[in-house]
């Protein structure tokens, strides 16, 4: 059997490791289009931050694709799939040839079409070299502008602040994380980082990115307001990475849709992570689950079934946990608007909601203070239903206490 896994990040790593649990010799060929694999898109953030040296960014040892006899191809795009002959066609002339094949080539960040998005100093994140460009201008930096207030551009901003930059965070939608939070939920959380410096304006829409001699200096709103900056963050969303696969069978649907095992419409062609379409085991509906532990699991799974295994991906909820400026958030679930009963605390210092329908935990947002999040996400995956005193928000968030010595981080519980 020949495996050919296109794609370094999480869901094809965790997947050449599935295959070779299952198979041992067969050979695997991994391909990516980046000069280096195994690294975490969660970890960029803290490298900017200084929170994490250079080599954190890494989730595999460097020798990884020795240790597990993966033929490594670095800097090598595809540029088409011919599912005919099974062939993965690369630029510039090379092909390879697979039995099993996994497409796991993640997402883009989306770039703005406005004038301006090519001057220096405006950035998407999502390689390392964008961390790297980032972290190394700060130094010289005073002002800094997010466009795009979703988790990764809060996630920026705040450890740009950490490192002194004044920042404003810009969201075109009425609120922020749009996916994750509701309008109380956003202003909680727009409140408390004002208090910690970070200015964030919503339902605004910047119109042109503005430079002189090539150099990002402010950005111009429909407005007409300009606010200053020196560098320009663009954290817009993110575009699954197929337009190389058009017109070669695979069906395309905002990405990849795939089954519980992984797989394509085509046979022996599987996909994982940032690029597939799957099914919110919440709500039913078809959603592109780009976190890190919906990628690492995809993964897993695929690679399992590559192998002659029987796997199936269950569990796919969105999720999303991260620290802005000491200021702990989680969202799971159906946690923005919706209809079922809703349970709210609230403080000075925290945020608390949880969504049930039919008696069922289906979402939950916590800003300030998530004790028990694991515990509660387990309770969302084992649908239980509740009744009674369980469903007074203290009883719920009681039942959601987790073990002592145990806490929650990227998706699992992990021992303190």
């Amino acid at each position: 059997m020949r495996y050919v896994i296109i794609g370094g990040g999480p869901a094809g790593i965790f997947a050449a490791e599935a295959i070779r649990r299952r198979d041992p010799a067969s050979p695997i060929v991994l391909v990516t289009d980046e000069g280096e694999i195994a690294h975490s898109p969660v970890m960029l953030t803290y490298w900017i931050g200084g929170e994490a040296p250079r080599e954190g960014i890494r989730f595999r040892d460097p020798s990884w694709a020795e240790m597990n006899r993966v033929d490594l191809q670095i800097c090598r795009k595809a540029v088409a799939l011919k599912t005919a002959s099974r062939k993965l066609i690369l630029e510039k002339g090379g092909e390879v040839q697979y039995d099993r094949l996994l497409i796991a080539t993640g997402s883009s960040p989306i770039s703005l079409p406005i004038p301006g998005a090519g001057l220096k100093g405006v950035y998407s994140l999502r390689q390392v070299s964008d961390a790297d460009a980032i972290r190394s201008a700060i130094p010289a930096l005073q002002q800094a502008i997010i466009i795009g207030g979703g988790f990764i551009g809060l996630k920026i901003a705040s450890q740009l602040k950490e490192r002194g930059v004044d920042v404003l965070i810009l969201e075109k939608e009425d609120r922020l994380a749009t996916r994750m939070l509701d309008i109380k939920a956003s202003l909680f959380l727009k409140d408390l980082l004002g208090q910690k410096g970070i200015r964030v304006e919503t339902g605004v829409e910047v119109e042109e990115i503005r430079g002189k001699a090539g150099q990002v200096d402010s950005v111009r709103m429909k407005d007409r307001r300009i606010f200053p900056g020196q560098m320009v963050i663009q954290s817009v969303g993110v575009r699954p990475n197929t337009a190389f696969l058009a017109g070669w069978g695979i069906a395309l649907e905002r990405g990849i849709p795939v089954n519980p095992r992984m797989e394509t419409n085509v046979p022996g062609v599987y996909a994982a992570g940032d690029v597939t379409v799957t099914l919110d085991s919440i709500t039913g509906e078809k959603v592109n689950n780009a976190t890190w532990p919906a990628a690492s699991r995809q993964g897993t799974v695929a690679g399992t079934n590559m192998a002659g295994g029987n796997a199936s991906y269950v569990h796919n909820l969105s999720l999303n946990a991260l620290h802005l400026c000491g200021v702990p958030v989680m969202a799971a679930g159906n946690s923005g608007e919706g209809s079922g009963q809703v349970l709210v605390e609230e403080g000075p210092d925290f945020y608390r909601k949880m969504l049930l329908q039919d008696g069922r935990l289906t979402g939950f947002v916590m800003i300030g203070r998530i004790p028990q999040a694991g515990s509660l996400v387990a309770l969302m995956k084992k649908r239980e239903v509740l009744s009674g005193a369980d469903l007074m928000p203290e009883s719920l968030l009681r039942r959601g206490q987790l073990p002592q010595g145990y806490g929650y981080r990227h998706g699992s519980l992990f021992s303190k």
